[in-house]
């Protein structure tokens, strides 16, 4: 039997399908800014992470996501992103930051940085036990209700197990979502939902207004088992739009520019050829009319 709740975000997810002219009037009024994601890149960065993060400010980035300090702190961090020109749009960080007494930890560093969001990711959960992922659901909403006080917001990004595992025949991706304080984020990642052959509208129907930051990583079968060398196809073979990118961008980026997403975090995954493919992937957003690239 359908439910209400299931009968609602279809008949959403086929309006935020639906590529008529009120989706693109609404994403005009709206325009989402470009950042990407220090992982995708943290080979070059390792060996000179200010050249980095000015290579990409070149190509058009504005924003930055990072995880990985390589020795510096967070004055150093907040430092070294305003001498590159970037916006330091995010914290990444495991589970683990979030955890008392480690909080205060981050929250100070949040704010030595100079950023207001952390976004949680890459939580093994087991796929027999509930409870195992109910311990993160406890750790994130009062992480989320700490931070909320020192004007942080906490968000949590998914990787295709949280669409993979299923409780109940259902992903544990909605079972968490359905768990979460109001006060959680999210930080979608389209692509690691299309791999795991889920639809990246229906989510997004579902869980609307809940986005300020999305990542953007092509949909390429193969690329978890691929990285970290990545697929050795030449320069930009990988980027967003690229050939084997099984993503529709063409509608997805405007829906959810128009559900009020503000920065489009884009992760390369073509190792050792990360910047060309950042640059690949900028190339193709440059010509979404809902996006700004400075």
């Amino acid at each position: 039997m359908t439910t209400r709740r299931a009968f609602i975000a279809g008949v959403s997810a086929a309006g935020l399908a639906a590529s008529g002219p009120e989706l693109f009037a609404a994403s005009a009024r709206r325009r989402a800014r470009l950042a990407f994601q220090v992982y995708g890149v943290r080979d070059r960065c390792a060996h000179d992470y200010l050249g980095t993060l000015k290579a990409a400010r070149a190509l058009g980035y504005e924003g930055v996501e990072t995880g990985r300090f390589y020795g510096r702190d967070g004055k150093g961090l907040r430092s070294l992103c305003a001498e590159a020109g970037l916006t330091l749009v995010a914290l990444q960080l495991y589970p683990s930051s979030l955890v008392e007494p480690e909080l205060a930890k981050t929250i100070r560093l949040c704010h030595d940085a100079g950023t207001d969001r952390i976004n949680v990711a890459w939580f093994k959960g087991s796929a027999e036990n509930e409870n195992d992922w109910q311990l993160l659901v406890d750790v994130v909403n009062h992480a989320a209700e700490v931070c909320a006080a020192e004007g942080i917001a906490v968000g949590y990004h998914n990787h295709d197990q949280e669409f993979r595992i299923r409780f109940d025949g259902r992903p544990v991706c909605a079972w968490l979502f359905e768990r979460f304080s109001p006060r959680v984020q999210q930080e979608f990642d389209p692509g690691w939902c299309v791999l795991a052959g889920e639809d990246p509208f229906a989510w997004l129907a579902a869980h609307p207004h809940r986005n300020p930051t999305m990542h953007l990583m092509p949909a390429i079968d193969g690329v978890g088992a691929g990285a970290p060398k990545g697929f050795p196809l030449g320069p930009g073979a990988c980027g967003l739009g690229s050939a084997r990118d099984r993503a529709d961008w063409r509608r997805f980026v405007p829906a959810a520019v128009a559900d009020g997403t503000e920065w489009l975090v884009v992760k390369p995954t073509a190792y050792p050829d990360a910047l060309d493919d950042l640059a690949a992937s900028a190339r193709y957003l440059r010509t979404f009319d809902a996006i700004t690239i400075g």
